[in-house]
This record gives structure tokens, C-alpha cells and sequence, in this order.
């Protein structure tokens, strides 16, 4: 994933997360609303000067809009291989039966 995307992705999805419209955002930074509408959409990409302003308007720190959340955590990663195990289970059973059915 491209840097910008993914530092203009965290941005949008904080942004979302904490319920600040694109108006208040472009407000507290001392920036157009329009700027902010293309950002999102990957037209603009924002200056260092403008993530940290960014940053504060969002109460995060700065290096926080460039870590990737496309990792799970270790919670999501155990109850996502349980779920696996669970689906394989029902699977070999099944595979079982149709396998015993045609005499293979």
C-alpha cells in the first residue's frame, strides 16, 4: 500500500470513527472543506505540515495516521482461526460423507 493512501485512509477512518465531518476537520486544521473532499477521494495529497495539523484536530498523535490497521490483533487472529477450524470441521465432514456415498 502507498504511504499517502494509507496515511489518507487512517485519517478518513479516525475521522469517521469519531463522528467529525469533513467541514469541522477543514475547520480546525485552517483548510478549505474542499481540500479535505479530494484528500479522501486521493486527489490531494497532504503535506507533513498538514498531517500534523490533521493530527491534532483528530487528537492522535501524528505517527499514528502512518500505522497500518490492516493487521489484526491477536484477539481477532485466535477467534478467526477457531471460526477456520470450526468451517474445516464441518467440511471434512461433509467431504466425508460424499466420498463414503460414491464407494471411494
Amino acid at each position: 500500500m502507498a504511504l499517502d493512501r494509507l496515511v489518507i485512509d487512517n485519517i478518513k477512518r479516525i475521522r469517521k470513527e469519531k463522528g467529525i465531518s469533513q467541514e469541522k476537520l477543514a475547520d480546525a486544521c485552517n483548510t478549505a472543506t474542499s481540500y479535505i473532499g479530494l484528500m479522501e477521494i486521493y486527489r490531494n495529497v497532504p503535506k507533513l505540515s498538514t498531517i500534523e495539523r490533521i493530527a491534532k484536530a483528530l487528537g492522535v498523535d501524528p505517527l499514528t495516521l502512518f500505522e497500518r490497521t490492516d493487521q489484526y490483533p491477536e484477539e481477532k487472529k485466535t477467534a478467526l482461526l477457531k471460526k477456520k477450524t470450526k468451517i474445516l470441521a464441518v467440511l471434512d465432514k461433509e467431504i466425508e460423507k460424499v466420498l463414503i456415498s460414491q464407494d471411494l
